[in-house]
């Protein structure tokens, strides 16, 4: 037996759900019939149904009304009703608590003269569950999917790619630069790493005799960025490159000059081996060898960090990954040909060339009963069916949208790895609506609770597609089973399924940023804390003066209205914002998220003016610690927002660094005459880049030592020995 839904598709006949929507409409007048009786009295409402018709959810409906009626059980008759209103009106016109502010971000998906009730329909794919999930705010695709699905043209669903890391010779840099023009023609944004290209000096066989370096083409990369439209918007790059290139403090500068590289943003990939030499204050060397020579630069590796720390905390750039954790912890990395260099414009997704995210993300808040009372409780079983449907759905988008993507390639991989990003969004809402302090330990309890139940039902989902549709062409489950993530995150009911079938996806979970879809739900964005609890707005009427009001993010209202206290007077512990939150405490939040995540988390430390480029080091060596792929920090009114709006009371820096100075002993080798030449570069740092001072390298004629420029003269680093020669 089927029942016909009000949009016309039919789903198995279930006659739980006819008890349930018994249940609580007793359970809202106080009537004490338990789940059991209901169930009892769903069978006499429906023993008369014929196994071999199908029947419509309204006469079920009103079956269920006339039993309750007649029976004399006229609260929850009326109770029924009202249920029944409230989901009509629901259905007619979704989302209409939405304020201004939601609405003006949902046009960018909406097509013209589109009402939200024929987005929601259009973007479920002709499933009713999907609908009422979307309906219900429980979870949404990405920007680019709401975008793309019942669209014409060449419009991809995915939201970003990874291209093939440039080549060290120019056909293959060009060709690069082609692959993420065209890309960003069909909406999708591109990462990628430009570690092989051969560092500013080097020699090259042309007229120019030696490469202006990595830099220029990292320009090229970013103007390509901003030229290339999106309808109405720019294309989206992340450049990365690795901590040993001879040129990465070109690149980790390069963002103090907001006129260099503002297409793009940059991460540096950082090793074990570097954080480890950082933190042993070790020596670090950069390098790279060509067909003609070998090039070495020895810096102190902690002296390096400091520089990343000071740009970091100038600018919010560059961000890090940590590359080894990257390639070490997912459901792939016992592949020998799966490896790692680069991520999304957003860091949520690192993938090999031509991977791209298919996005979507589960409210997280949406799942809480009872909010913010003692008795909440959290609806795992609905929060696993939801689940389970958006892994359906991202898996059915790989098939609806698999030709809108720019390059053969790209079409290629998607068949051959089928990936999928599903995050989450709203966890700072779901803190205060189970009365959980953000970052308290038995936040971090429930949270990672939540977090496993999360991928294990992912995987389960994907495992029931597998047996339906069948695995994924790259698909060994010797190889995935090895792997550390399985081991660490996949219980073992979920490994039983997957051993059966297999799984029909490659990667599974991803941590997307959520900006737009989180601001049309009304949540929290991706997994950070609020940024605000609340803000001021200025409002000019025609006959009043100017008025400043304070507008409240939504749950936090929820929360007072609940505790019946004025916002302004809620407990600290419903007040942590990004602002206040104690890096460590946010730092545990990402690391018990990242234990379940295969791919990785978009996610920022924010931070307030007063921290230093020693707090900026400490949040980079923490988040190493603690095992997360990567971290970007921005400092509240650092240089980069005083630059972009002017400076004035509100944005200038009141806490700037001091430059850091470093000293470079360089090795340039020349192999085919075995020779070799020795500098040291000192590096002055100042607001634009920096600027080198490059000698010859000079031996203390009193003790041997190496000479270097301090202070304007040319001293001996040996600290012990007193020589230096001076201009004056």
């Amino acid at each position: 037996m089927y029942v016909t839904k009000r949009n016309g598709s039919n789903e198995f006949f279930d006659i739980r759900k006819i008890a349930v929507a018994m249940h609580k409409a007793y359970k809202g007048v106080g009537s004490n019939f338990t789940e059991d009786d209901c169930l009892e009295q769903a069978k006499r409402i429906t023993g008369s149904y014929s196994p071999d018709e199908d029947i419509n959810i309204e006469r079920i409906q009103d079956d269920v009304e006339l039993f309750l009626m007649e029976t004399k059980q006229y609260e929850a008759a009326k109770a029924y009703i009202k249920y029944r209103e409230k989901k009509k009106q629901e259905r007619e016109h979704p989302w209409k608590d939405n304020d201004e502010r939601q609405d003006l971000i949902l046009q960018k998906y909406i097509l013209h003269n589109e009402s939200k009730q024929d987005f929601l329909k259009r973007i479920s794919l002709g499933k009713a569950s999907l609908e009422k999930v979307f309906r219900k705010k429980e979870a949404i695709f990405g920007g680019r999917n709401l975008y793309a699905i019942g669209r014409e043209g060449n419009i991809t669903g995915s939201n970003c790619y990874v291209t093939e890391d440039p080549e060290d010779n120019l056909e293959s840099i060009y060709k690069v630069d082609y692959q993420i023009a065209r890309t960003y023609s069909y909406g999708g944004g591109q990462g990628m790493n430009l570690s092989k290209i051969r560092p500013k000096g080097a020699k090259v066989n042309n007229s120019s005799n030696t490469t202006p370096g990595v830099m220029v083409f990292a320009e090229k990369y970013s103007h390509t960025t901003l030229n290339t439209q999106q309808d109405n918007r720019r294309g989206a790059l992340m450049l990365v490159m690795n901590i040993d290139h001879p040129d990465i403090i070109d690149f980790i500068t390069t963002k103090l000059d907001l006129n260099k590289i503002n297409g793009a943003n940059i991460s540096i990939a950082l090793t074990d081996d570097f954080m480890l030499a950082a933190k042993n204050d070790e020596s670090w060397v950069m390098k790279f060898e060509t067909p003609y020579e070998l090039i070495e630069k020895r810096v102190p590796a902690r002296k390096l960090l400091e520089l990343l720390g000071y740009a970091a905390h100038t600018m919010g750039d560059p961000g890090v990954i940590f590359i080894d954790h990257v390639n070490d912890y997912h459901l792939l990395s016992e592949y020998p040909d799966v490896h790692f260099s680069a991520t999304n414009p957003c860091g949520e997704q690192p993938l090999v060339a031509h991977g791209s995210c298919n996005l979507g993300s589960i409210n997280l808040n949406a799942f809480v009963r009872n909010p913010f009372m003692e008795s909440a409780y959290y609806d795992w079983e609905r929060f696993d069916f939801v689940v389970a449907e958006m892994i359906f759905a991202l898996d059915d988008l790989l098939s609806i949208l698999g030709n809108r993507h720019a390059l053969k390639e790209q079409r290629d991989h998607v068949k051959e790895f089928r990936e999928i990003g599903l995050g989450v969004m709203g966890l700072a809402d779901l803190a205060l609506s189970m009365r959980l302090p953000y970052g308290s330990p038995e936040f971090l309890e429930f949270l990672d609770k939540l977090m496993r139940k999360m991928i294990n039902s992912a995987a389960c989902a994907s495992a029931n597609r597998a047996k339906d549709l069948g695995v994924f062409p790259r698909y060994d489950y010797g190889k995935i089973s090895s792997s550390s993530f399985y081991k660490a995150a996949i219980d073992e009911s979920t490994d039983k399924l997957i051993r059966e079938y297999g799984l029909r996806n490659s990667r599974l979970l991803s941590i997307a940023p959520t900006g737009s879809i989180s601001n049309i739900i009304g949540v929290s964005g991706g997994v950070e804390p609020f940024f605000q609890i609340n803000y001021t707005r200025r409002i000019v009427s025609m006959f009043d003066a100017e008025k400043t009001i304070t507008i409240w993010e939504k749950t936090p209202l929820a929360l007072a209205k609940a505790m019946d206290v004025e916002p302004e007077n809620l407990p600290e512990w419903a007040l942590i914002t990004s602002q206040n939150i104690d890096f460590i405490s946010r730092a545990n939040v990402q690391a018990t998220i990242q234990k379940y995540v295969d791919t990785a988390i978009s996610s920022t430390f924010n931070i307030p003016n007063s921290a230093t480029v020693e707090d900026v080091m400490n949040i980079f060596i923490t988040a190493w610690e603690k095992g997360l792929k990567g971290a970007t920090v921005f400092r509240d009114r650092c240089a980069k927002i005083g630059i972009l709006a002017g400076i004035n009371d509100k944005t200038e820096d009141l806490n700037p660094a001091t430059p850091p100075q470093l000293h470079i002993e360089e090795k340039w080798t020349d192999k085919k005459n075995k020779s070799f030449k020795e500098y040291i570069t000192h590096i002055s740092i100042h607001s634009a880049g920096y600027t080198p001072e490059k000698i010859e390298r000079e031996l203390c004629p009193v003790c041997g030592g190496i000479l270097v420029k301090k202070q304007g003269c040319i001293q001996c680093n040996n600290p012990e020995c007193d020589y230096e020669k001076c201009a004056i």
